[in-house]
């Protein structure tokens, strides 16, 4: 008989599992559209990723407190944190997209710096386009993140297999049936997303776990609530633009050196799907098991349950970067058809280890340390990192030295490898999961 964490993870790896090979098939009919496609619309993913963290004070903010007053039994709390999410997500989300929709050319071009008119004109086209999904995208971020977070993840699995299976479809009409280029792409995006968001949304009110929504309670804002949630996701949301700022920046410098840095760079991030996919595991599994267990007041539990998610996904991740290392040209081509694109990516595999290490402790240990209580602590050591370590040398190996995409990956791995081992000290240090949300 399955136990209650192994009925919460299976769902969550399944979950991962089939959003990362969808996410392989997305970024396999991107490259296919032209050379500059696939790089044209990570531009604009990059960007959209952006936005995301700007919301994180509620998706992140909303997940945290809903596991920790979950664990602890405190259902009216967390009953009140999710109508209250429930309420503020669209509003913002919203009044966001129609403000970046009047911008999007000066965005872009700002972004791209130096590109092709045809290299621009695709992503100001994929941004525009993908942007419609926004509010979407926010509500199902937070719906999903608060039901993983109470123990709900085979809702989620299911969700996520609608939200996929809807993306594939859209990705057939939009590209194969009427060719929209690179905005067919995206509008399979925002297609997915919206229906995504309906059932998340039929999720939340068919919960009877951790939380109830009351829909005439939700239709009213509550101060204490509202200034609760803000107060756990702020430095979430801080830290996760430092984070996504920087990605964005970075993306400018190699698209200013030219386009073949950009699309190098779109090839060995689409090869992460596959090899980085424990990532959003280990998030996932360490947000709702920690965050419950640390509720519940077993902290010394909560490190262990972190440590062994930790290791698990080190060693799955590993497995797979051997896999991309064995198969380096395969892998290369399957997102793009330029030779010289492919075997500059293939020369450069290796990364992918020392990238997935940290990469994956960061996305364990960092989620663990913000249900621990340390929102702050997360918050500065993110920022510090990103400021004071791959900013500047990125821009001192990518530009000044003429490393390009190999030094964007040096500078990045020294920087998450920086933020894996501070975390990791803190967690096991006397302060972690003391403080009260």
């Amino acid at each position: 008989m399955l136990n209650d964490r192994a009925r919460f993870v299976l769902p969550v790896i399944a979950e991962n599992m089939f959003t990362a090979s969808v996410s392989l098939v997305y970024s396999a009919v991107t490259g296919a559209i032209s050379a500059d496609s696939l790089a044209a619309s990570q531009v604009g993913n990059q960007a959209m990723n952006v936005i995301s963290a700007l919301f994180c004070v509620l998706t992140t903010g909303s997940a945290i407190l809903a596991a920790r007053l979950t664990g602890r039994g405190d259902y009216k709390n967390a009953s009140m944190t999710v109508e209250q999410t429930v309420l503020l997500s669209p509003a913002f989300s919203v009044a966001v997209t129609a403000l970046l929709l009047l911008f999007t050319p000066f965005i872009m071009t700002l972004l791209m710096p130096g590109a092709e008119e045809t290299f621009l004109r695709e992503g100001t086209d994929y941004f525009r386009m993908i942007l419609l999904s926004v509010p979407f995208l926010v509500f199902s971020n937070a719906a999903s993140g608060i039901l993983r977070a109470v123990g709900q993840s085979r809702g989620v699995l299911f969700g996520t297999v609608i939200t996929n299976l809807t993306q594939l479809l859209g990705l057939f009409l939009f590209t194969r049936v009427w060719p929209m280029e690179v905005k067919g792409v995206a509008l399979a995006s925002v297609l997915c997303r919206a229906a995504g968001s309906a059932y998340f949304l039929i999720m939340l009110f068919k919960n009877h776990r951790g939380f109830k929504l009351m829909p005439r309670r939700m239709l009213r804002p509550d101060a204490a609530t509202i200034k609760r949630i803000f107060r756990v996701g702020l430095p979430a949301c801080v830290d996760g633009l430092a984070v996504q700022t920087a990605y964005l920046v970075i993306n400018s410098m190699m698209v200013g050196m030219g386009g073949i840095n950009a699309q190098v760079a779109g090839v060995l991030s689409s090869v992460l799907l596959f090899t980085g996919i424990t990532q959003g595991i280990g998030s996932a599994v360490s947000t709702t098991i920690v965050g419950q267990t640390v509720g519940a007041g077993d902290i010394q539990g909560a490190r262990v349950h972190m440590r062994k998610t930790l290791l698990y996904c080190e060693g799955v991740s590993m497995l797979l970067c051997l896999i991309a290392l064995l198969l380096p040209h395969a892998g290369a081509g399957l997102f793009t058809r330029n030779e010289a694109i492919r075997s500059a990516a293939s020369a450069f595999m290796w990364i992918q280890i020392p990238y997935c290490i940290a990469a994956v402790g960061v996305n364990v240990c960092e989620p663990a340390l913000r249900v621990g209580g340390d929102v702050r602590f997360a918050m500065l050591s993110i920022s510090l990192c990103v400021l004071l370590i791959r900013l500047p040398l990125t821009y001192l190996l990518c530009v000044r030295l003429g490393m390009g995409v190999r030094g964007v990956y040096y500078a990045n791995v020294l920087s998450l490898g920086t933020r894996f081992v501070l975390s990791y000290i803190r967690i096991n240090g006397n302060k972690w999961g003391k403080t009260e949300l």
